[in-house]
């Protein structure tokens, strides 16, 4: 059993590229790779998209998620989603269960997010827009989803 503070969120390899055009340090709209993981997690959920992968760049620290109520309640919840009925899943002991059913859903998700990219021959934060509005549109209130508004940074004038 690994425990919280040992626990490591993966990072698929094959995407490594638009995790950084999607941080802060690739000029992105996401605060921290941890944030765009969350996004594309969000995302991959919302299409149905669960996809395994083995390789990997540097983990993150799962303590860096675990520092967002949020996020933890997040990953928490996928694991409950995946195993309904099941009050076990919600274990300490099964943390690293919970982590790799996030990891797969955010690989699914920026497999969604790249292949909207590569559908629309735009630029990243074009897409995203486009996502965000889409998602809104679907929401019953047309109101977006307040959870949204944390993973993006604010403009820089």
């Amino acid at each position: 059993m690994t425990s919280p503070i040992e626990q490591r969120v993966r990072r698929p390899k094959g995407h490594e590229t638009l995790i950084q055009q999607l941080s802060k340090d690739g000029d992105g709209p996401f605060t921290s790779m941890a944030s765009t993981l969350l996004f594309a997690a969000s995302v991959g959920y919302a299409h149905g998209r669960r996809k395994e992968f083995s390789d990997t760049n540097e983990p993150i620290r799962y303590e860096v998620f675990r520092r967002s109520p949020t996020a933890e309640a997040f990953i928490d919840s996928l694991g409950v989603l995946e195993h309904p009925g099941d009050p076990s899943i919600l274990s300490e002991e099964r943390l690293g269960e919970r982590v790799t059913i996030f990891e797969e859903y955010a690989n699914g998700g920026l497999n969604y997010i790249q292949g909207e990219i590569n559908a629309s021959k735009s630029r990243v934060m074009d897409v995203l827009l486009e996502m965000v509005r889409q998602a809104s549109r679907n929401q019953p209130s047309g109101d977006l989803p307040p959870e949204l508004g944390q993973f993006f940074s604010p403009p820089e004038f």
